[in-house]
């Protein structure tokens, strides 16, 4: 079964996706990541002032991503760079998926595509409140990834919100399950996991 996570930067898809491939048989889950399929960023669009925007659907390969999705439907191990957020000085690794019963695919733009929402077995949002988004947005970016706070800010408000208002929230009513997290606690993951558990048990015990 390919599960697709989504929901807006900052609402908590990585946490979940981690505590997912911590909880789950190593043997059962492969994971697949939309952040590995990003344009160069010299291939990415920029806005009115001159600013590249990493948030945009088109900011992404999709064919490539579709492409390997529908390989792992069929049995077939996909090979990617792993992204390293344009940094020069990172060598990218290369990361090898086996198909396993359970994929999770996680990113930001997966249900706006068509193609790849009907290859999708479970498609589950991750839901959060714009300012608790920020405030996780901001310390990641700026205590992990080291990025200026009003860099950030700009981001958010010009490329971010506008991108999840446009392309992101407007299919949170076609998903089979929304998960609330808003606190900064497991019961959104634990929620995620279960639902998981469950879907993949029925569909195994046909």
């Amino acid at each position: 079964m390919i599960f697709g996570i989504s929901g807006s930067s900052g609402s908590g898809k990585s946490f979940v996706v981690k505590y997912l491939a911590e909880n789950l048989p190593k043997d059962l889950v492969s994971l697949v990541y939309q952040d590995n399929y990003y344009k160069k960023r010299d291939d990415q669009e920029k806005d009115t002032n001159g600013k590249y925007n990493f948030d945009l659907p088109t900011s992404f390969i999709n064919e490539d991503l579709i492409a390997d999705i529908k390989a792992l439907r069929k049995g077939i191990s996909i090979s990617r760079d792993e992204y390293n957020f344009n940094n020069p000085n990172i060598i990218p690794k290369k990361i090898e998926v086996h198909p396993k019963p359970i994929i999770i695919l996680e990113g930001l733009f997966l249900f706006n595509l068509p193609i790849l929402t009907k290859i999708l077995d479970r498609k589950i949002f991750i839901h959060c409140e714009t300012d608790l988004m920020i405030e996780r947005r901001i310390k990641r970016d700026i205590t992990i990834r080291g990025y200026d706070k009003s860099d950030v800010l700009y981001k958010y408000e010009n490329h971010v919100m506008p991108a999840y208002n446009k392309y992101i929230l407007p299919y949170k009513n076609d998903v089979d399950l929304v998960i609330d997290n808003n606190k900064n606690d497991l019961s959104g993951a634990i929620y995620a996991l279960n639902y998981i558990k469950k879907e993949y048990g029925k569909k195994n015990n046909k």
